[in-house]
């Protein structure tokens, strides 16, 4: 069976603040469990990156086998999937490209925001 993670992320304008948070489907679209972590201060862009790999240490942790992750970033899906980034010095792309490189049916999609959900 197919599971789904969907990502979702905010910063606050006036504050700074961050939050990472998900959401993990069936294939049915039946809520299993979500999450979500506060980051303090940093970009959309890191908020992004921590969501995914929260919710891939999860499904790690679920032992899920066939996973679609969602996100609605361009920017982070083509960075993550880039395979040059392999040895990058940026820590949360790597670990990500790591756990996704382990898993051979788990696929990172870029999905545009309003059909994430």
């Amino acid at each position: 069976m197919h599971f789904f993670l969907n990502t979702n992320e905010s910063v606050q304008i006036v504050s700074g603040f961050s939050s990472a948070s998900g959401m993990i489907r069936d294939g049915k679209g039946k809520w299993i469990l979500g999450y979500n972590h506060f980051l303090g201060k940093c970009s959309i862009f890191v908020a992004e990156l921590w969501g995914i790999l929260d919710g891939l240490l999860l499904i790690q942790k679920q032992g899920y086998d066939e996973v679609v992750i969602q996100s609605d970033n361009l920017e982070v899906v083509k960075i993550i999937s880039d395979s040059k980034l392999e040895g990058s010095n940026f820590d949360l792309v790597r670990r990500i490209y790591q756990i996704l490189s382990n898993e051979e049916k788990w696929f990172l999609e870029y999905v545009p925001r309003e059909f994430n959900k």
